[in-house]
């Protein structure tokens, strides 16, 4: 019989308990997990469909009309960012092409044949005290006018450069006269100064007192006055008299036909020749003038600066016009290259056109850059251009009408100016994207100097004084349908230079709230899943 201790029966019994807690604390571990993995297989299958709903979320279920704006839109956005970013470059180098002086192209058919109306109005300065005016009185002049002529402009031996850079031609001007848009016939009579006696008295005002009054008998015996009695046809297409025959004996072939006319060396001559550029590979050169009469440097004036050739021959001019530069061009009439300057902007229908016109600076000799044109003396004034070294030493000067921004004085000199901007400023309107003058008004007038010369008679008790003889407007308008055309293309293309700003921004704006609008019915999407799968972890549920 074996004894058992009492100290044995205690370790047997501890052994036992911890033996017994240990497994009671494994059966409820398994207990708890064997309680908790359908919940951790719940959580564990919602975070999987959590972070899989984006991605399965099909808006096209939410909103079907949405989704399509939404694509819609991005391709919208992505249209409008290439029209913002090609459309200038696109419409250059199409107005580029078009505008070149090409055959074939529009900018030759523009330059060749103008499809405009063209008109020179003249308006001629009768003198109703001629007399007075020889005792030494002030001239009172009176506008006599318009007499309309219509202009048609033919451009004769064209001749391209081999490369097409270059063309030269002579431009041929033909005058009609137009009896319905004048004031009255071409045969009616008006009193003016007698240019060629004012010729002649330039030529001799500075020889010896024994030749003066040699040409003062030589004057009396061809009963030459100091006005002449002309119709107005007389006046502008050439008249002769005794003193103009022996001129042209004198000078042969300085007078066209041995006759003198202030519109004679422009009807129908040959006596201008250009070299312009085409444009072909610059635009920006298009009609720019290489050449005048066979001469890149002109001869008439007394600086480097003056005798320069700038500018186009004013048929055509450069596109993309701004209001910050000039626009210049070479004027036969005044011999000298000009520019114009911007002065408005004003609508004509839909289109917005650009006026530019002849500013004060052009002709105001006070300007260190117009130094040049005074010759080797001294100016007369301010607003006036002596225009005798290129046409044969006569002392004849243009200036605005009416003396319109000149020297007071060559106002107070003679009665009869009232200069107005509105109707006797130089003034073009262009489109200022392909530099199409739709409306042109050339306004010049010309004078020639009195002098006094006490020698001869009909000089020696005169006023030395500017005497306006002509002014005129070379007005020009482009036809209706080539306007309507032109109109339409400009409004299109201004159209255009808009659009391409407003669709990428509506694009981009329909984008967003299209997204927006997505994003909101996926998030709603996605609180009903979470509400509908995840179940209470603390309570129970009703049997």
């Amino acid at each position: 019989m074996t004894v058992i201790h009492d100290n044995d029966s205690i370790k047997i019994k501890r052994t036992a308990s911890i033996e017994n807690d240990r497994q009671l604390a494994m059966d409820a571990e398994k207990t708890e997990l064997t309680i908790n993995e359908p919940i951790v297989e719940q959580l564990q299958s919602h975070l999987l469909d959590t972070s899989t709903e984006m991605s399965s979320f099909n808006p096209c279920r939410a909103n079907c009309k949405c989704s399509t704006c939404f694509v819609i839109t991005c391709v919208s956005l992505i249209l409008g960012l290439v029209m913002l970013f090609t459309l200038n470059p696109l419409v250059k180098n199409i107005l580029s092409n078009k505008m070149t002086i090409v055959e074939g192209r529009e900018g030759h058919r523009f330059w060749k044949d103008p499809p405009a109306t063209i008109h020179r109005k003249m308006y001629v300065w009768h003198c109703a005290n001629p007399i007075e005016v020889q005792n030494g009185g002030i001239p009172e002049l009176i506008e006599r006018g318009p007499y309309v002529y219509r202009e048609q402009w033919n451009r004769s031996n064209i001749f391209y450069s081999d490369d097409l850079e270059t063309l030269s031609y002579i431009p041929i001007t033909t005058l009609y006269f137009d009896r319905n848009q004048s004031i009255g016939p071409d045969d009616e009579y008006v009193t003016v100064i007698n240019v060629p006696l004012m010729a002649m008295a330039h030529e001799i005002q500075f020889n010896s007192t024994k030749i003066q009054k040699a040409i003062n008998v030589f004057l009396e015996l061809l009963e030459t006055k100091l006005f002449v009695n002309v119709t107005v046809k007389q006046l502008m297409e050439g008249y002769t008299d005794p003193l103009i025959e022996t001129a042209s004996l004198i000078k042969p072939g300085v007078l066209k036909d041995n006759k003198f006319g202030i519109l004679q060396p422009r009807n129908g001559s040959y006596y201008q020749n250009f070299t312009i550029h085409t444009g072909l590979s610059d635009i920006k050169q298009v009609a720019k003038v290489v050449s005048f009469n066979g001469v890149q440097h002109l001869n008439y004036w007394s600086t480097f600066q003056a005798n320069m050739l700038n500018g186009t021959d004013g048929s055509l001019f450069p596109p993309f016009l701004t209001k910050d530069k000039h626009v210049y061009s070479y004027n036969a009439d005044m011999c000298r290259s000009y520019y114009l300057s911007f002065l408005r902007e004003r609508k004509d229908g839909y289109v917005t056109l650009y006026d530019f016109h002849l500013s004060a600076d052009v002709f105001n000799m006070s300007r260190e850059e117009n130094r040049g044109f005074c010759g080797q003396g001294p100016c007369l004034g301010d607003g006036v251009l002596n225009i005798s070294t290129c046409y044969q030493g006569v002392w004849g000067f243009i200036s605005s009408p009416h003396f319109f921004q000149s020297d007071k004085k060559f106002r107070q000199d003679v009665h009869g100016m009232r200069p107005n901007g509105d109707k006797h400023e130089f003034i073009m309107s262009f489109d200022p994207l392909t530099s199409v003058p739709f409306a042109v008004n050339v306004r010049l007038q010309l004078s020639f100097y009195m002098p006094q010369i006490k020698t001869i008679d009909l000089l020696k008790s005169v006023k030395p004084i500017l005497m306006p003889i002509v002014w005129f407007d070379d007005e020009a308008r482009v036809v209706p349908d080539i306007k309507s055309e032109l109109s339409v293309l400009i409004v299109s293309l201004n159209v255009a230079s808009y659009v391409k700003y407003i669709s990428p921004a509506v694009s981009l704006i329909g984008m967003i709230i299209t997204s927006a609008y997505i994003y909101i019915q996926w998030r709603s999407a996605r609180r009903e899943r979470v509400n509908s799968k995840v179940p209470l972890l603390n309570g129970t549920s009703d049997a």
